[in-house]
C-alpha cells in the first residue's frame, strides 16, 4: 500500500465535510449523554472550507492510501506564551485505514512543518473520553498538560 500526504485543495471540501461528520458520530458514540454543541450539516460544510477562504483559518493535510482519502490533519500556527507552535486543530484517520501508520505519518509531517517555520512545539487537545487517541499520542512521546484548563467563549 502506498501512502502520500498532500495539502488539501478546495476540491477536497465535500470529503472533508463528510469526514467531519464521521468524527462527530464517533465522538457521540463516546459521550455519556448528548454531544455538546453538536454541529449541524451546514456547520460541517463551513468548517470544511476554513482552509480555502481568502484568509484561511487553518491549513489541512490529506493522507491518501492507494489514491483513497484516508483522513486529514488540520493545523494553524501561533504562539503559546513563550514559544512558537503549530497547533493541530484536528486529526482523523478513517477506521478502515487505522493501524497503517497514517496518524503517525501525519504527526511527523506536522513536526516537519513546525520546524520549517521555526516553531519549537506541536500542540493539540485530545478529549479525555477518547482513550484510543490518548494512547496513540502517548505512543508518539506526547505528554498531557493537566495544569491548564481549556476555556472558550463564543465570538
Amino acid at each position: 500500500m502506498s501512502l502520500t500526504i498532500r495539502p488539501a485543495t478546495a476540491t477536497d471540501r465535500p470529503e472533508l465535510a463528510k469526514m467531519l461528520g464521521e468524527v462527530v458520530a464517533y465522538f457521540e458514540s463516546l459521550a455519556p449523554g448528548p454531544f455538546p454543541d453538536a454541529p449541524a450539516p451546514d456547520d460541517l460544510w463551513r468548517t470544511a472550507g476554513l482552509s480555502f477562504t481568502e484568509n484561511p483559518v487553518c491549513a489541512t493535510l490529506i493522507p491518501e492510501m492507494d489514491g483513497r482519502i484516508a483522513g486529514y490533519l488540520a493545523y494553524h500556527f501561533g504562539v503559546w506564551e513563550t514559544y512558537a507552535a503549530l497547533f493541530v486543530a484536528g486529526l482523523y484517520v478513517r477506521p478502515e485505514f487505522q493501524r497503517a501508520g497514517i496518524g503517525r505519518a501525519l504527526m511527523a509531517e506536522a513536526v516537519k512543518l513546525a520546524k520549517a517555520r521555526g516553531a519549537t512545539h506541536v500542540t493539540w487537545e485530545v478529549w479525555r473520553l477518547n482513550p484510543r487517541a490518548v494512547a496513540f499520542y502517548e505512543s508518539l512521546g506526547a505528554t498531557g498538560q493537566d495544569d491548564n484548563l481549556r476555556m472558550m467563549m463564543k465570538a
